[in-house]
Formats: C-alpha cells, structure tokens, sequence
C-alpha cells in the first residue's frame, strides 16, 4: 500500500494513533512482566511437584502442551497438500474471501525522538 495519510499529533485522528502507540507499548512491557513471572512461578511449581499455586482469586496451574514430529510420510504428504492448495490459488479454483484488519507498526526511534524533543521544550 502506498496511500498514507500523516496526521500531526494535536489532530483527532493523531491523537488516537499515539494512544494506541502508547496502548501497544504497555501490552508489551506487561506481556513481558507477566511472562517473568510466569516462567519463575512455574519453575518453583515444577521444583517442588505443585500442579497449581493459589493466592486469593488467583491460580496458576501448570500444563503440558503436545509438541508432535511427523514421520517422513506424512511430512512429504502435508508438503504435496500444501502445493495442490498454492495450485488451487493460482488458477483460480480456491475462493479468496479477504477481510481487513489494522496491523499496529511503529518506529521506535521516531518514538524516542518525539520523547526527547518533547522533554527539550
């Protein structure tokens, strides 16, 4: 794509942009607490043969989740599939129903500048 609009930041539309900037980098500095302490909870339940730790309203429980390896067979039959569907899209038998949805970007470094330039005034 190649229709960007640029918004200032004192607009509408830019103020909304930079609250979801600021949104998504909360979501990632707390999905990276909350997987600190996720991996040193489970670690102790582990250690000490817990299957879930509680306090108050919270439990955490531990979990297996299953990691197959496929033989070669059905690793070639899997591979033969997956050229039969990109042949179907190619000439037209597969149906393409798109949907749009909004991927949230941003450039750490125009972020930090914007920051700096901010603190300097």
């Amino acid at each position: 794509m190649s229709n960007v609009k640029e918004y200032q930041a004192t607009e509408g539309i830019g103020e909304r942009l930079l609250e979801v900037q600021r949104i998504k980098l909360e979501i990632d500095r707390l999905t990276e607490a909350l997987d600190k302490q996720k991996a040193y909870l489970l670690g102790h339940a582990i250690r000490n043969g817990y299957d879930s730790l509680r306090c108050g309203a919270v439990t955490v429980s531990r979990r297996e989740r299953a990691s197959w390896v496929y033989s070669e067979a059905l690793q070639d039959a899997e591979a033969k599939l997956k050229g039969r569907r990109l042949k179907e899209q190619k000439n037209g038998t597969a149906i393409n129903t798109p949907t749009e949805h909004l991927v949230v970007n941003f450039s750490a470094k125009i972020a930090l500048a914007s920051i700096n330039n901010a603190e300097v005034k």
